[in-house]
């Protein structure tokens, strides 16, 4: 799966770009950017993979 096809997730689930921000560690902007396809830094990337388990893992509990 990719990092767009993450954050889209997480922005269907509720998560806000600001929120996913946050939570990464870098800025909204470059979330909006991610989203419409611009690459994200391995770093960023990680860190949006692992929200995206973690939120995933929370909805299968729920």
């Amino acid at each position: 799966m990719s990092i767009q096809q993450m954050l889209a997730n997480l922005t269907e689930w509720g998560y806000s770009q600001k929120s996913i921000a946050e939570e990464v560690g870098t800025s909204q902007p470059n979330i909006h950017r991610a989203l419409k396809g611009s690459k994200v830094s391995y770093t960023i990337g990680k860190a949006i993979e692992n929200l995206h388990r973690a939120a995933l893992e929370a909805r299968s509990a729920a």
